[in-house]
């Protein structure tokens, strides 16, 4: 791979004070970017090549989305801790962590990175791993955006089980089951099975902007498995999607629907939730996510959030694409790795995901969802809420040694005198 950023590029816009970013997936969307005004966008889109190693490592150029990376993994029969949306960036997904399915089984992303090279501000080519530039290599795995364009990165992979066959069981409830399905949930999280992810999605019926109650669960291995699980969620004294009698020992649970398949590795995320992830590829509006880590979840405040989340969008329709989305995915992977493995903040603290996504097009509703969203998120950060201390981001010393002009500074700044 051949790199077309280099000294006389990024060295120029930094002597000239030119602000400038790197585009790679193109499909980070957080808030803090609008820091970024008049400035030099650096497209990443031809570091797109991807290569399978002899010892079955990949390499992957900067650019490179999800899709393509599992698409080459899937026909090489290897498989690796993916985000759930194939049109994310790998590289900019793993650079802050790099949460997947799989990572029950396999760990973050980025805890499978063996190496990368980068670009630094000054337009300097230097690699970064375990034995070469170490320190740099711990920071890239977490808080990655704040030092340099990364054009390449190699990663360990792992065989794929079940002939890379997975089961996924999309899922209906009534607005009047949400308490036990959440109950549900919290009974699997403690010892959640490492092949186990779910996703449960708050999104507005398209005619009606009544707020919709979905599920997706999908097992890494055997049909058998993936449905024992799907049917914890099953409506009482009814049947499963097995055809069985329900297991559920709850009567509040009534099933609307369940559409349930087995899918190769490579077609997963395309499917999965009858395609709501993958739709967030979709371009031409504004998309901003906000974000808090749970430990399991409070049924009442789950409760008024959905409750909120109608409300909103029935008096904000033009933000009725807008989503709740809850990623509750295995931990095994994660805590298999010591606190100090990388600069990654919450192992250990990251049983649940939150991510309130507004979306629209209409600039007109943009404080409306800003402030909506804001108030849930900080909901969801107290602890008594999240379960956990309160949630804080960390400054190290590698921000002043390898960007000390603070040039990587709109995706969630490391701030070079510390303070927030």
């Amino acid at each position: 791979m051949t790199s077309l950023i280099g000294e006389p590029q990024l060295g120029y816009l930094s002597s000239q004070n030119i602000p400038f970013f790197a585009q790679g997936g193109g499909h980070g969307y957080s808030p803090t970017l609008a820091v970024i005004q008049n400035a030099v966008m650096i497209k990443m889109e031809h570091f797109d090549k991807i290569q399978m190693n002899d010892d079955m490592s990949v390499t992957v150029g900067g650019a490179v989305r999800f899709g393509a990376l599992i698409s080459t993994l899937y026909a090489a029969g290897r498989e690796l801790t993916v985000g759930s949306c194939i049109c994310v960036g790998s590289t900019g997904a793993m650079l802050g962590g790099g949460h997947g399915r799989l990572q029950g089984k396999h760990g973050l992303t980025s805890d499978a990175l063996r190496s990368v090279r980068m670009v630094l501000w000054n337009g300097t080519m230097i690699e970064a791993s375990e034995t070469v530039n170490s320190d740099l290599f711990w920071g890239m795995r977490g808080a990655g955006h704040n030092f340099g364009v990364v054009v390449e990165s190699t990663y360990e992979t792992y065989p794929q089980e079940n002939n890379g066959m997975h089961y996924t069981a999309d899922m209906v409830f009534t607005d009047d089951s949400l308490e036990s399905v959440i109950e549900v949930i919290n009974s699997l999280i403690p010892n959640q099975d490492p092949a186990l992810a779910m996703d449960l999605i708050f999104f507005a019926d398209t005619t009606t902007l009544a707020p919709v109650l979905y599920l997706n669960l999908v097992y890494a291995g055997p049909q058998s498995e993936g449905q024992r699980y799907a049917d914890l969620f099953a409506s009482a004294n009814g049947t499963t999607g097995s055809g069985r009698a329900a297991s559920n020992s709850s009567s509040h649970i009534t099933r609307v629907s369940i559409d349930a398949s087995e899918v190769p590795f490579d077609r997963l995320d395309n499917v999965t939730a009858g395609g709501t992830i993958t739709a967030a590829c979709a371009t031409g509006s504004r998309q901003n996510t906000y974000t808090a880590n749970l430990h399991s979840f409070d049924v009442p405040t789950i409760r008024q959030l959905y409750d909120s989340y109608g409300t909103f969008v029935k008096a904000n329709p033009l933000a009725a694409a807008s989503l709740v989305l809850f990623e509750i995915f295995g931990q095994q992977g994660i805590e298999a790795k010591p606190d100090n493995y990388s600069a990654y903040p919450n192992r250990g603290f990251s049983n649940a995901l939150a991510l309130l996504e507004m979306i629209y097009t209409d600039d007109s509703v943009g404080s409306a969802a800003d402030t909506w969203a804001h108030q849930w998120r900080d909901t969801f950060a107290m602890p008594d809420v999240s379960g956990y201390a309160q949630q804080h981001v960390y400054e190290n010393r590698l921000k002043k040694e390898f960007d000390p002009k603070d040039n990587f500074n709109g995706y969630h700044d490391i701030p070079l005198k510390g303070g927030w």
